[in-house]
């Protein structure tokens, strides 16, 4: 039940509401228990004709076998033209009370998932890049909606059924002993077999429940796959694969959710089997030796009786797949992010003087370097191009500089301070990032480009896409820069995205760039117009340019060759030419030497 208390936890905040709907839970209860005194008052006046006669009520004398003392009531007589406004009452009173503890508990429980939700979410951006590099976006979209989902009905319906069944069966039990008399321990005596059902169902369930929230993530995840790759999955006529493999995951749902439909449903006929036994019993005596009035408000005490049993039983059913999933709920919310500020973080100064790496190695599996002993110093203002072969560790190098992963050995220092030491926000805040792989937000174009800037205003917004060579061919879109581009922007050509993700790095306007294949989706007159823009942008910046195309990066400050993960060279073109060696090789293929 831990996790059920780490669920229950997020009601807190609301105890007003709760205790509101607490107090109108126990009127409702009251009001309920009445249900079989208007059974007896209708039979009593159906006998009595005009009046209801409360003359004949039980002495319960059978009570003193127990030294308990034996009730005495007074006669009472009224007309039975008040029955129907007892009755409607009554029913008033047990509507009202129910509306109110319901509606106070659905509140409470819609803001609890809210703050889950919003919890969840919030802690899955800030964990680190290496927590996604291994999971699956579609598993992560089935536990923040899917799984909170469910923990909804875990906090509203089960938290009433609760709190609300166990009072029902209190204030049933003395009206039990009131109507029926020594027949009531009769259909008491098979109670605790009721719940051996209960208890033994629910275990089996909440395993069921945890396959059953597996499999629909493994859903998600096969249709975020197979609709982010629709192009490939056409292009490679896989429809029918993808369709195959869809079908096997849903029939593993399928049978799942059949096996825990089968164990919900087999419970209430059960308890209803097992009480039978009690209540047939019970009401063979109470035929024999009670009146009719007396009889029948029994009879009705018992039903009322074992009716929250079967609640209680639903409520079970629900409470297991809500536990089910904040289990998995709970488990992303423990993960911790990798990489953190530490105690005591500084600020990191927009003056920025010298990066130096210092004996750099790292891995994203042990005993699999991707980098090694990498030493480099750059200062500020200088131009530095990484280059090297697919796999060298050319992406890695400049990752790490962000913190998207920590180094395994070495330390980065930034003005002679390693980089741990200042907050993840300074640092990034100080950093312009434009990747080979454009990703743009499905919003619109001005978002797009102030996404690091969210106060800019749309002259500065316009500047930056015009130093981006954007400008031009934004304002021949339907709205301008008011244009929805759709998901990762789509309707847009790869030199377009580009340009946006240019016009987005140039206004965050950070003393570092790094800049990943900036003009690898350009065309040559494209790319020959930003690179004239990112010229004039790195004066004065300290600048790092992963390429492959050569063509790009000759007149930077310093080449930096990397080969599986060593730093081989460093130089000018000129030099490296000179030089022979990596550079050269990759240099003679691309000019076809």
């Amino acid at each position: 039940m831990e996790v059920y208390k780490r669920l229950v936890s997020y009601l807190k905040p609301y105890a007003g509401r709760l205790i509101v709907a607490f107090a109108c839970t126990i009127l409702y209860t009251l009001a309920h228990s009445l249900v079989s005194v208007t059974v007896f008052v209708i039979l009593n006046g159906l006998q009595n004709k005009n009046y209801v006669v409360i003359g004949n009520m039980p002495k319960l004398d059978w009570l003193q076998k127990f030294n308990l003392p034996i009730l005495e009531f007074p006669s009472i007589q009224f007309s039975t033209s008040l029955v129907p406004f007892i009755v409607v009452a009554v029913f008033l009173f047990r509507g009202i009370f129910e509306y109110v503890s319901r509606y106070q508990m659905s509140v409470v429980g819609l803001r609890a998932v809210r703050k889950i939700r919003d919890d969840l979410y919030a802690h899955l951006v800030r964990l680190s890049t290496r927590f996604y590099s291994r999971g699956r976006t579609g598993e992560l979209m089935s536990r923040t909606m899917h799984d909170v989902n469910v923990i909804q009905a875990g906090v509203t319906d089960v938290f009433v059924d609760i709190v609300k069944q166990p009072l029902v069966l209190l204030f049933q039990i003395p009206l039990i002993f009131f109507w029926g008399g020594r027949f009531a321990l009769i259909a008491l005596a098979v109670f605790p077999i009721v719940l051996l059902p209960i208890i033994f169902f629910g275990r089996r369930l909440r395993k069921t429940e945890r396959k059953i929230q597996e499999q629909m993530a493994n859903i998600n995840s096969q249709m975020q796959e197979t609709f982010t790759g629709i192009n490939v999955v056409k292009a490679f006529n896989m429809e029918q694969y993808e369709i195959r493999k869809f079908e096997g995951i849903h029939k593993n749902v399928f049978d799942f959710l059949k096996r825990a439909v089968r164990i919900t449903i087999v419970q209430r006929p059960l308890i209803e089997v097992i009480g039978s036994v009690g209540i047939a019993f019970a009401i063979w005596y109470g035929m024999r030796m009670l009146p009719l009035d007396r009889f029948a408000s029994f009879l009705t005490v018992l039903f009322l009786f074992y009716e929250p049993l079967k609640k209680i039983s639903k409520a079970n059913s629900s409470l297991q797949q809500t536990i089910a999933a904040g289990g998995r709920v709970f488990e992303l919310m423990d993960i911790q992010p990798e990489i953190q500020d530490q105690p005591g973080a500084i600020q990191l100064a927009r003056d920025i003087k010298t990066i130096q790496y210092q004996n750099i190695s790292f891995a994203y599996e042990a005993a699999k370097e991707v980098l090694s002993n990498i030493n480099l110093s750059v200062h500020s203002g200088e131009i530095i191009a990484i280059v090297g072969t697919s796999g060298s560790g050319k992406t890695t190098l400049v990752n790490l500089l962000l913190r998207f992963y920590d180094p395994t050995d070495g330390n980065i220092l930034v003005n002679g301070v390693d980089i741990r030491n200042f907050a993840l926000y300074s640092l990034r805040d100080k950093i312009g990032l434009v990747t080979q792989e454009t990703f743009l937000f499905n919003t619109t174009v001005f978002e797009n480009i102030a996404y690091g800037r969210l106060d800019a205003s749309f002259e500065e917004v316009r500047q930056a896409a015009e130093n981006a060579f954007a400008d031009e061919f934004i304002r021949s879109l339907p709205k301008g820069y008011g244009t929805m581009i759709g998901e990762r922007g789509v309707t847009l050509s790869g030199g377009e995205r580009q340009r946006l993700s240019i016009a987005r790095a140039l206004l965050k306007n950070p003393p570092i760039l790094i800049l990943d294949e900036a003009t690898s989706q350009l065309d040559t007159e494209s790319e020959r117009q930003v690179q004239k823009a990112l010229e004039l942008l790195m004066v004065g910046r300290t600048v790092f340019v992963i390429a492959h195309r050569l063509s790009t990066i000759q007149n930077a400050d310093r080449i930096i060759v990397l080969e599986h993960g060593r730093m081989v060279q460093s130089g000018t073109n000129e030099s490296l030419l000179r030089e022979g060696g990596v550079y050269k090789r990759l240099y003679d293929l691309q000019f076809n030497v």
